[in-house]
């Protein structure tokens, strides 16, 4: 018998706990997230370098005319931004109001800031929530509360999050639609281990992602959900998802960024 599933309040509306994951080189776009949205989930786009297209329908190529790497990178930039308005622009259309748009950026990618502080006012009130990995996303919580966006940070750990929390997050609490634990065995993403932990004995996520609920219930947050991925739906201490209060499994979720 197929389980129903029940609704979550993430990025300030009720939708489907089925959260695509943003991954780049176009895969996670603004067609792929606005379906998603569509169907009462939450679509990701990935705002790394994300495609231009022109009027008809054709990608715009991302050809580089500066002579000099300052001129080169402002040139990327502006292509990441108008990439990641566009892409959330048809999200937008294609989503029919339904679900929330979340739009993904790397923190350590060139000129993070700019890129993610350009798209979000020039797509205003088209993106919901934003995932933000790939390093220790401090200002994020800052400039999507500028914009009145909520934030995701992406963590391998509840070290991770702490970190975050007591320099920057516990001043944009209001913001914080969730957090989102990627695994540092499973996830072959970007998130690292400490220098306490062995790369070659992996630990089963259940203990960790239960660390990080205490956590968050400490600094105030029990009713903040977790996201994780589907891959880390199995343990030795059996099923998780549903013996840790406020989280969810995405449904899919996987490598983010160009690569």
């Amino acid at each position: 018998m197929v389980k129903p599933l029940n609704p979550l309040v993430i990025s300030g509306c009720e939708v489907l706990p089925l959260v695509e994951g943003g991954k780049g080189i176009s895969v996670s776009n603004g067609e792929s997230s606005g379906a998603w949205a569509a169907a009462g989930g939450v679509g990701t786009f990935s705002g790394v370098n994300a495609d231009s297209y022109t009027e008809t329908g054709e990608p715009i190529a991302q050809i580089y005319r500066g002579r000099t790497r300052v001129e080169r990178h402002e040139e990327l930039v502006a292509y990441a931004v108008a990439g990641g308005i566009q892409q959330a622009r048809v999200a937008h259309e294609r989503s029919n109001g339904e679900g929330r748009i979340h739009m993904n950026v790397l923190w350590e990618m060139a000129a993070a800031e700019r890129v993610l502080n350009g798209v979000l006012e020039g797509a205003k009130g088209l993106i919901h929530g934003v995932t933000c990995g790939a390093g220790m996303p401090y200002r994020i919580a800052e400039i999507c509360a500028r914009y009145g966006v909520h934030y995701y940070p992406i963590v391998s750990s509840g070290r991770a999050f702490r970190a975050l929390w007591k320099r920057a997050y516990h001043r944009f609490r209001d913001w914080l639609g969730g957090v989102v634990y990627e695994d540092p065995w499973l996830a072959g993403g970007h998130n690292g281990i400490t220098n306490s932990e062995d790369p070659q004995r992996p630990e089963p996520p259940y203990p960790r992602v239960s660390e990080l609920r205490s956590l968050m219930v400490d600094f105030g947050l029990a009713e903040t959900p977790i996201l994780w991925r589907a891959e880390c739906g199995t343990c030795a201490n059996g099923p998780i998802g549903s013996a840790i209060p406020n989280s969810v499994r995405l449904l899919f979720n996987s490598g983010r960024g160009r690569s």
